[in-house]
């Protein structure tokens, strides 16, 4: 008899979560170290690959990708080609349903979790949380009092971030939907809304407005496919359930000359929405999601462009319909598009903890479309990203003068991201500072540190004369850690002042510089660079959530210093040299 059941399609970013959560499994036990650490890097591999899985699968790319081995190759093909991996499925039957989630609770490691499980038999929030308060984690070897507190804090964090899901994320769930109502019959349009649309870097559900010749048909149609979990219709004729990865969805259906309304409701914000509705009441209109109308007349729509344009207001991009504050502008918004960016800096190598080498990233970048790109692996104090020291430092400048040849296309400028010190000083002296052609200065440690002292630490490296970027601001991770505490507007004032950038970091769990701070900086007089944080080439892509994040706050090209040519960004960094060189000379004078 055959079996009918078709196979699901399995993109690269399933294979790399399937990879991802064997090693989690496996990092359980200390006698799987190194195995699951194959795993993970296998899965960090599938995340840079570009080709479709089912291609690379029949090809036998699988087999010639370095990192992923003999043993995880066939695991591969078989979760392409059967859409399962029974060797996931048999370790997830070994341990409660439950126990991944402890991983999200901040600071608690999966051996310890391992350990948890095998001494207390514990598998899930709920049970570790109750085993805490009944200070039942104390006598384990390892843990302690104040572990118990700190599991508690970082408990309460993760129940604080419940149902919340990262932008990207929630990008992908929704483009899936917008697939799957496409080719629903009497489909026109489908276009993703809310708070994706409006690119808030956190969401808790998705919203698609469909266009259809019959649109309560076109609803029950997507009911019967079951292009949702739990899918439903409610009263207003909305579809709601759940896509992919658990994200709540509102699928909102209307006729084609209804869609520009619907899609503007659907977007919000409500304070935004609201705000508009008002102006329209005061211009004698009526705004509803089904249509705007005047005297009792229908009016045509082609864009939404054309409706702010008939409540003569200036059009708002999406990204800024947060509040009703842009609506009293009075002329258009010039925002960041990703054609403005000529290259980027922030970008690590297998020289420190990037997945992919020199040479990689640098043809990744090329073939980008990338003008210029900055390499800056770490400095010497972060030995566990296995930060550079001096003579390594000089091992990759030699190899990117050998490799300059190879991409006459694209200028490389050899960076790094330096420590900044708990004193407030660089990892590096002003002489290893000083050959560098840029200077990321980042934090990455004691992030407790009270908000004055992280301050003063902060200001004393941009004083730094060799320091060109202060690299993710606030450290913080989205949905697992929060940033430290520093005054803003202090490291503002001091940034511009002595003309260090601030990045924005376009890694989706970072998005820092937060975009609710950039037109306070914008104020102060700070200038921007969008950069990836890239430790692989598929990275590389995170410049688009560092373009949604500079959109997001209100940024256009002019403030954003990787709009420059070339030619500007040479210049720029060479009187950053020149200047530094006189000001470090009369120190080391003195």
């Amino acid at each position: 008899m055959t079996n009918n059941t078709a196979i699901p399609a399995i993109d690269r970013r399933t294979v790399a979560r399937a990879l991802d959560e064997v090693s989690r499994y496996l990092e359980f036990s200390d006698a799987n170290k190194f195995k699951a650490l194959a795993f993970r890097n296998a899965a960090r591999r599938m995340e840079d690959v570009q080709t479709d899985m089912r291609t690379f699968v029949e090809s036998g790319e699988v087999d010639r990708t370095p990192g992923i081995g003999k043993a995880i190759g066939p695991m591969i093909v078989e979760l392409v080609t059967t859409g399962a991996l029974r060797y996931l499925d048999d370790l997830r039957a070994q341990y409660p349903p439950g126990i991944l989630d402890l991983v999200r609770i901040p600071g608690l490691g999966t051996r310890k979790i391992g350990q948890l499980y095998e001494q207390l038999g514990i598998g899930s929030v709920d049970e570790l949380e109750t085993a805490c308060r009944e200070s039942r984690l104390a006598s384990l070897a390892g843990f302690g009092k104040k572990t118990e507190q700190k599991i508690l804090e970082g408990i309460e964090f993760l129940k604080s971030q419940s149902e919340r899901f990262l932008l990207p994320r929630a990008i992908e769930a929704a483009e899936a939907l917008e697939r799957d109502l496409n080719v629903l019959d009497g489909v026109a349009q489908v276009i993703v809304s809310g708070a994706v649309r409006r690119r808030l870097e956190v969401v808790t559900r998705i919203d698609l407005c469909v266009s259809a010749k019959a649109p309560a048909s076109a609803a029950r149609s997507a009911i019967e496919g079951g292009i949702l979990e739990q899918g439903s219709i409610d009263e207003n004729g909305m579809l709601t359930g759940i896509a992919r990865f658990g994200i709540p969805a509102f699928v909102s259906f209307c006729k084609p000359p209804e869609l520009i309304s619907t899609l503007f409701i659907s977007t919000g914000s409500e304070p935004f929405v609201t705000a508009v509705r008002m102006r329209a009441e005061r211009g004698g209109f009526s705004l509803t999601d089904k249509a705007l109308e005047s005297g009792g007349k229908k009016v045509a729509l082609g864009s939404e462009h054309a409706l702010f344009s008939r409540l003569g207001l200036a059009f708002v991009p999406s990204e800024l319909r947060e509040s009703a504050e842009p609506l009293e502008l009075e002329r258009a918004i010039q925002l960041i598009e990703p054609e403005d960016l000529q290259g980027t800096f922030h970008v690590h190598t297998t020289y420190s903890d990037g997945r992919a080498t020199l040479h990689d990233m640098l043809a990744s970048a090329r073939d980008r479309g990338f003008a210029y790109v900055g390499i800056s692996d770490h400095s010497k104090t972060a030995a566990y990203a296995g930060g550079l020291t001096e003579d390594r430092v000089e091992e990759q400048r030699a190899e990117i003068e050998s490799l300059r040849a190879s991409f006459p296309s694209m200028r490389i400028f050899h960076g790094t991201e330096c420590d900044i010190l708990p004193s407030g000083e660089m990892d590096y002296g002003p002489e290893t500072l000083s050959r560098f052609d840029f200077v990321i200065a980042s934090v990455h440690s004691q992030f407790k540190t009270p908000r004055d002292e992280m301050t003063d630490r902060i200001v004393r490296a941009i004083h730094n004369p060799h320091v060109t970027f202060l690299g993710h601001l606030t450290g913080r991770l989205l949905l697992s850690r929060e940033g430290y505490s520093v005054e803003f507007d202090r490291i503002f004032d001091e940034a511009a002042k002595r003309g260090v950038m601030i990045e924005i970091n376009g890694n989706p769990r970072r998005l820092d510089l937060d975009w609710r701070l950039m037109q306070r900086a914008i104020d102060r007089g700070v200038i921007f660079s969008i950069n990836p944080d890239a430790h692989s080439t598929g990275e590389l892509g995170n410049i688009l959530p560092g373009i949604w994040a500079a959109r997001k706050g209100g940024v256009g090209p002019r403030h954003i210093f990787n709009t420059l040519p070339v030619e500007g960004v040479e210049a720029h960094f060479k009187r950053r040299r020149a200047a530094a060189a006189t000001e470090v000379g009369p120190r080391a004078r003195a």
